[in-house]
């Protein structure tokens, strides 16, 4: 099993930011790549600007914690893939956050497409906090 970790510095409150990472159906707004993302229950369901989509159970949205967990259940196969977002105040700087995002996953194969997805993740989530700026390929319109 390989773990990811990647992470970022936001110019905005860690309550702000929270509040968009929470909003599990917002995330086709800032996850380049993604035309829409929609929730029901405890499943999201991405659709991606290339036509295709996503599964993934969300286990936990801890607000106490700033905490969002969740697993990719299809159509792509894992042995293991665990999700997680965690956005923190700075110390010392109510005005800014540091957003932590980790996968671990098995096969090992994917580690490099999905550091760099999360790579870009970050970024875009911090041009639609800082600027408001939408990802690239998000729709809208759309729905998965």
């Amino acid at each position: 099993m390989v773990i990811i970790t990647e992470e970022i510095t936001i110019e905005a409150p860690a309550e702000e930011v929270w509040a968009l990472v929470a909003a599990a159906e917002r995330q086709a707004e800032w996850f380049p790549g993604m035309a829409s993302s929609t929730v029901e229950g405890t499943v999201r369901t991405i659709g991606t600007a290339a036509g295709g989509m996503l599964l993934e159970e969300i286990l936990d949205i801890d607000h106490d914690r700033r905490r969002f967990e969740y697993r990719i259940t299809g159509p792509m196969q894992f042995d293991h893939h665990l999700g997680s977002i965690e956005v923190h105040e700075v110390d010392g700087a109510k005005s800014a956050s540091r957003v932590v995002y980790g996968q671990e996953l098995e096969p090992t194969a994917l580690a490099y497409v999905l550091g760099a997805a999360l790579r870009d993740a970050l970024v875009g989530l911090r041009e639609l906090v800082e600027t408001g700026a939408t990802s690239r390929g998000w729709d809208p319109e759309g729905g998965a």
